[in-house]
């Protein structure tokens, strides 16, 4: 995975190495190699203030980043199984998380629990969320469900039919 900050010249990829690698991309050089994951980073979030640097790890665990000192600065444990999807409002120093076993929000800031979002029965791979409020998380069943990101509410729901020749099509 790999995000661009939005006001400075960094670039921050995480992969298998379970290092997050911060790059400045004037120089191309590597600023900081930010470990202490025990697994894939497979979700980065960057923001203009701090914790300028969030991840999302195979190995169920957030990281919140001191980017200037390149330390962890918060290690939140609440989920379950691998985190893999990471998504900001522009409107609020919050963020949610989404792993196989639930969403998750936190505050922005310190990485404070706020609640969870209940429903997929999957590996959520992917989220999206847009200034109006709403939250889209896409789980590896084929199921997407948008959510009111304030209240958690899921108001809509879609799942794709299991296509002939798949594994879900052989289990009828």
């Amino acid at each position: 995975s790999l995000k661009i900050h939005p006001t400075l010249d960094l670039l921050v990829t995480g992969g298998r190495d379970a290092c997050a690698r911060v790059w400045d991309m004037r120089s191309k050089q590597q600023v900081h190699c930010l470990t202490g994951h025990d697994s894939t980073v497979g979700a980065i979030l960057m923001k203009s203030v701090d914790p300028q640097i969030i991840t999302g790890s195979y190995d169920a665990t957030i990281k919140l980043w001191d980017l200037a000192a390149g330390k962890c600065r918060t290690t939140l444990t609440h989920h379950q199984k691998s985190v893999r999807a990471l998504a900001q409002p522009s409107y609020e120093n919050t963020f949610v998380s989404g792993a196989a076993d639930v969403l998750k929000k936190w505050t922005g800031k310190e990485g404070r629990f706020i609640k969870n979002l209940n429903g997929h029965r999957a590996m959520v791979n992917g989220l999206a969320l847009n200034d109006d409020g709403v939250l889209v998380s896409g789980g590896n069943d084929g199921s997407i469900r948008f959510w009111d990101y304030e209240s958690g509410y899921c108001f809509q729901k879609s799942e794709t039919i299991a296509q002939p020749g798949s594994l879900d099509a052989e289990n009828g």
